[in-house]
């Protein structure tokens, strides 16, 4: 068996550490509710390099401007919600921060990861008669199912 050329390799590592420092999100999100802001600078920066790596600086570039977009956007509409709640939290900033770096390696997939743990958080929150879950332990797995669809083809 031949040896990975290098870049191969990099790919590799990067996606290995990625997922791992997202599990470790999930799990101390479910655990404590809150998103470490080292872990957030960790994963936009892997994330960066995975686009980098992958796509060149005009990927990365791209990856960028779609995390802004997306940031901006789930900001505002925390922002909104919580003038009209009263204060209360929905969407959390960390989650943000969660979504807008994992956006720099794959934003349409941060998206449809967003929608899909979203649906899971509502059915769980009405299965358990919660009013509140956090939403990392929801979000990781679908990313992991919209990202293994894309690999398999079954996603373009």
């Amino acid at each position: 068996m031949g040896r990975l050329p290098a870049a191969r390799a990099g790919v590799l590592l990067l996606v290995v550490v990625l997922w791992a420092l997202l599990v470790l999100a999930a799990v101390i999100d479910a655990r404590q509710r809150r998103f470490p802001r080292v872990l957030g600078c960790a994963i936009a920066c892997v994330s960066a390099a995975l686009s980098a790596l992958v796509g060149g600086l005009a990927r990365l570039a791209w990856c960028a401007c779609a995390a802004c977009a997306f940031g901006a956007v789930l900001t505002v509409a925390e922002m909104m919600w919580r003038r009209r709640h009263a204060g209360r939290p929905g969407l959390g900033m960390g989650d943000v921060k969660f979504l807008a770096a994992l956006s720099l390696w794959a934003p349409l997939d941060a998206v449809l990861s967003l929608a899909g743990a979203l649906v899971l958080l509502a059915w769980c929150g009405l299965l358990l008669r919660r009013d509140s879950l956090p939403l990392l332990p929801f979000t990781v797995p679908v990313f992991a199912v919209v990202r293994a669809a894309r690999l398999l083809g079954w996603a373009s």
